[in-house]
């Protein structure tokens, strides 16, 4: 899987000289986007794998696949009235981009924002309007999937396409990183969706169905740049360091061990067990990245270095929906609840 971006070209991701589209296809094209009649566990495990691995070599891969994984997911766990066998078969094969926009739905559902997308009934479906900040995967005609508020106070969850009639791009963010993500904003204005384009009404059931897969999918994104810092602190590593390391690593294999076993079978399990473990792969790849500038140095430093690369997509890992605040609050309310 590695062989999808090389060390190169992660940089150039990195940096925004290419984008990820290519490594989709790629990727596509080697079905790691999985099958149909694929068993939803097992294909999950891969694909935690999966993005480990690509994001040991590349962030931005990685995010990308995320985006296009989830893009599927949801199209998985909540499939619209209509059937859209094509569509998923384009998105399989990594030749139309998956873009996931739920941040705000995170932040609706705990009660700390509002849905910046309103839905105005029209005949059968509906009308969406307002603004979506941020997602990513933004390319040619890219599948949106975005949250909306109704006149009533509902919620619905919907998808529309990039080049359709009332969607028009901010252009992209000016991020530290991550610039071949395709990460922007659109704006919407009367964007038509019909009934069959609604994968629900009920914004909290399906994220409660979506977000296990999206929380253990992240978690792996977060052990592979653990990976690659550990690796790349380990082929100068001093004396005196190597305890830190040893230490380090003891908490990503067992953080990669909660991950696997949570993926391979998630019943039973209580959100914020995930939520947990999110955060606890999140803090060993920020102290992994911290401990290879510590023993990189001043090369380290330059701009156009792995290490500073690494530090860049560590930057970003607590800034992913839900954040690393959101996600401490779920905990600590999950805390509570137990006691």
């Amino acid at each position: 899987m590695t062989t999808t971006v090389t060390g190169a070209t992660a940089d150039d991701l990195d940096a925004g000289r290419a984008d990820v589209r290519p490594a989709l296809r790629r990727l596509g094209e080697v079905g790691a986007f999985g099958a149909d009649d694929d068993d939803p566990t097992v294909a999950l495990l891969a694909s935690v794998r999966m993005l480990r691995q690509l994001a040991s070599v590349s962030l931005a891969t990685a995010f990308g696949a995320w985006s296009q994984r989830m893009v599927l997911e949801y199209l998985r766990c909540c499939p619209p009235p209509e059937p859209m066998t094509g569509l998923v078969a384009e998105l399989r094969a990594g030749t139309v981009p998956g873009a996931t926009a739920l941040a705000p739905a995170v932040a609706d559902l705990a009660g700390t924002g509002t849905l910046p997308v309103h839905a105005v009934r029209d005949g059968e479906g509906w009308r969406l309007s307002g603004t979506v900040g941020w997602a990513s995967n933004l390319f040619d005609d890219a599948v949106v999937v975005a949250p909306a508020r109704t006149a009533d106070e509902g919620r619905v969850v919907a998808l529309f396409r990039r080049t359709d009639a009332g969607v028009t791009p901010t252009g992209p963010h000016d991020l530290l990183g991550l610039r071949g993500t395709g990460t922007g904003g659109l704006h919407l204005d009367g964007v038509v969706v019909g009934s069959g384009q609604v994968l629900s009404d009920d914004l909290a059931g399906f994220m409660a169905v979506c977000r296990p897969a999206m929380l253990l999918l992240q978690t792996a994104l977060s052990l592979g740049v653990a990976d690659a810092a550990l690796a790349a602190a380990g082929e100068h590593l001093p004396t005196v360091l190597r305890p830190d390391a040893a230490a380090l690593t003891e908490r990503r294999d067992d953080a990669a061990r909660r991950l696997e076993d949570l993926a391979g079978d998630r019943v039973g399990v209580h959100p914020g067990d995930l939520a947990g473990l999110r955060l606890a792969a999140l803090d060993v790849a920020a102290e992994a990245v911290r401990l290879e500038t510590a023993v990189a140095g001043g090369p380290g430093y330059l701009a156009g270095s792995d290490t500073a690369r690494r530090v860049r997509e560590a930057a970003f890992l607590p800034v992913q929906a839900p954040t690393y605040g959101q996600l401490r609050r779920e905990t600590a309310a999950a805390q509570d609840g137990r006691g």
